[in-house]
């Protein structure tokens, strides 16, 4: 399938699931399914694996983590077919706790190659730390939850100005929560493996923050 004909998918899942996330990626336009992605309960290490659709025979992305504890995690984000590495993304572990979302998008190589960081610091910040207020603090932390979270998704080439290369608009409600990956206003395209694969971490890491 050629994933470069969507500027717009939306990845679904349901807010809270016992054994593990199930991701559905559909073209929100005709509401097709054309990804799917299923977790085990936990298991977050080594193994997520992006599908075409629910009978999981063709595999598209698979990304492996590097490091699960500590602050600065890696994940490697590999082509299913030929096994390639296309990019590292490297969470900015104080500057997320601090700033905001940050994630670094390297090259096989190790260089930059772009990052995709959350656009409200403010917001961020509150998010994060407002829980530890005693009484209300748990109460607002609930509330801002169903407040929508923006990224955007850089291209840095070497040497130059950072480019757009596509926005994610994170909402969640008591029963679903959507992450839709827009790329309509983007300056630069980058391999939608790249972008769905952005995605499909930051879905599952959310997921199993809330499960």
């Amino acid at each position: 399938m050629d994933y470069s004909q969507f500027r717009v998918l939306e990845l679904r899942r349901k807010f809270f699931k016992m054994f593990g996330p199930e991701i559905s990626i559909t073209d929100p336009a005709t509401n097709t399914l054309v990804g799917y992605i299923k977790m085990k309960a936990w298991k977050l290490r080594g193994d997520i694996r992006v599908f075409t659709d629910q009978t999981m025979q063709r595999e598209i992305v698979r990304i492996g983590g590097r490091q699960v504890f500590g602050l600065n995690r890696a994940y490697d984000l590999f082509d299913s077919f030929t096994g390639n590495p296309l990019v590292v993304l490297r969470f900015r572990g104080l500057r997320t706790y601090f700033v905001r979302g940050h994630v670094d998008i390297l090259d096989p190589q190790g260089n930059p190659y772009g990052y995709v960081q959350e656009t409200s610091s403010e917001l961020a910040i509150i998010r994060r730390w407002i829980g530890v207020v005693p009484l209300i603090g748990p109460l607002i932390e609930l509330i801002l939850a169903f407040i929508p979270q923006t990224f955007d998704i850089m291209y840095t080439p070497m040497g130059g100005m950072p480019q757009l290369a596509g926005k994610i608009v994170h909402r969640k409600n008591p029963v679903i929560v959507k992450m839709l990956l827009d790329t309509t206003q983007a300056q630069v395209l980058l391999d939608p493996r790249i972008t769905i694969g952005v995605g499909t971490l930051l879905s599952i890491l959310d997921a199993n923050k809330n499960s």
